[in-house]
């Protein structure tokens, strides 16, 4: 009994870190909704990619056939697998530099066209379809740990619960700071190309995007801090000339 509840723990834990990189781009995609629609988009999308990874468990046997190579192209054995994790990467990386060209060249324009014409169904899919590209990649892991499938169910279970909680106030993060988004759009170019190596065998430890994430927070929180004390010195230095003092040269 000690064992398992130790097991769901850590599963619990992993699924969580692991899911940093989804609840990024879940963010990116509530900020894009319309207010109205953000909660729906958060709770809908995060529960029916829940179901997904329950499915994708429940053909837990079919994934792990995905790895056998269906061919060979360029000294290379490509699975169905590969081919999963190229899609989804590819898909992370055009996702991702839209959103880059969207604030940075046509931020206003974007806003007032996409404000309330962006669908619930549009936001849901994009979350259920990446969630299916991370989901198989996690269940692999997972698998690694454990078979008992009802403690890889419960740690789904927890570590979805754990998303929607924290994908609220990631999103509240990222929405009034144009350099914290620009930070997590990058990251997910970064991970959309680990997918992509992913897929052509091309091993890069998670651990630099991980370690590079929280180098970027960090440069940034101390420009942030900055930029704060320089505002309080400019607060509380005196003026050379006040305007109802003469000048005498």
């Amino acid at each position: 009994m000690l064992a398992e509840a130790w097991a769901l723990l850590i599963l619990t834990l992993l699924e969580t870190i692991l899911s940093v990189d989804n609840l990024i781009f879940i963010s990116l995609v509530i900020d894009r909704a319309p207010n109205t629609l953000r909660e729906k988009v958060r709770i809908i999308g995060l529960a029916l990619a829940l179901l997904m990874r329950f499915v994708t468990l429940s053909f837990t046997s079919h994934i792990l056939s995905m790895q056998k190579p269906i061919f060979n192209a360029a000294s290379f054995n490509i699975s169905v697998k590969d081919l999963l994790m190229m899609a989804g990467g590819l898909f992370l990386i055009i996702k991702s530099f839209i959103e880059l060209w969207n604030d940075i060249f046509s931020r206003k324009q974007i806003k007032k066209k996409t404000g309330t014409k962006l669908q619930l169904f549009s936001a849901v899919l994009q979350i259920i379809l990446i969630d299916l590209v991370f989901s198989v990649d996690s269940l692999l892991t997972t698998i690694a740990l454990t078979h008992s499938m009802v403690i890889i169910a419960i740690a789904y279970v927890f570590s979805t619960l754990a998303m929607i909680f924290l994908s609220n106030y990631t999103a509240q993060l990222i929405k009034p700071s144009l350099s914290l988004k620009t930070i997590a759009i990058s990251f997910i170019i970064l991970v959309g190309a680990h997918l992509m190596l992913d897929g052509l065998h091309i091993e890069l430890p998670k651990e630099y995007l991980y370690s590079s994430l929280m180098f970027a927070f960090f440069v940034e929180g101390i420009s942030s801090i900055k930029k704060k004390v320089r505002c309080m010195k400019k607060k509380n230095s005196p003026k050379l000339f006040p305007l109802n003092s003469r000048r005498w040269f």
